[in-house]
């Protein structure tokens, strides 16, 4: 009986490991717009949205760490944490796609009555032997209210 894989021609190739990897990608040396490994163009307008979006991450990270007393940014440094504040908080902050204007409506509607701080509490139920998962919500400036603002 024969397979699929013995009517191809010998050294058929069709770019895949027998696992189903691609492989890697290329980590490229540009030289003059080119990669120096692959020959790949550089598109300067993908660039430039790079560029642009990594200042915007590290802008919101120290705007971040300026509002809290005790802020400091982390972010520069690799690890899982953008900003740590004192022994209380390790904020990671997400810039650009991750806003929700779901969510930022829904916290938008709840009143300020009494001295009350809006606060959104966001559920999800994942199935039969999981835990229900929950977030809280708060605007930054309810937050600094909170926990205090710098002097």
């Amino acid at each position: 009986m024969t397979t699929d894989l013995d009517a191809l021609p010998l050294g058929f190739d069709d770019g895949r490991t027998p696992n189903g990897a691609k492989g890697r990608k290329c980590h490229h040396d540009w030289y003059a717009n080119a990669c120096r490994r692959c020959g790949v163009i550089q598109n300067p307008v993908l660039v430039r949205r790079g560029r642009t979006s990594l200042r915007a991450g590290k802008d919101a990270e120290r705007a971040i760490a300026k509002l809290y007393p005790d802020g400091v940014r982390t972010g520069q440094f690799g690890g899982p944490d953008d900003v740590l504040v004192g022994d209380l908080f390790v904020i990671q902050s997400k810039a650009g796609g991750w806003f929700s204007e779901r969510v930022w409506s829904e916290l938008a509607k709840l009143p300020r009555t009494g001295g009350r701080i809006p606060t959104l509490v966001v559920s999800d139920r994942p199935g039969p032997g999981h835990r229900t998962r929950r977030y809280v919500v708060r605007m930054i400036e309810d937050d600094l209210d909170l926990h205090g603002r710098p002097a």
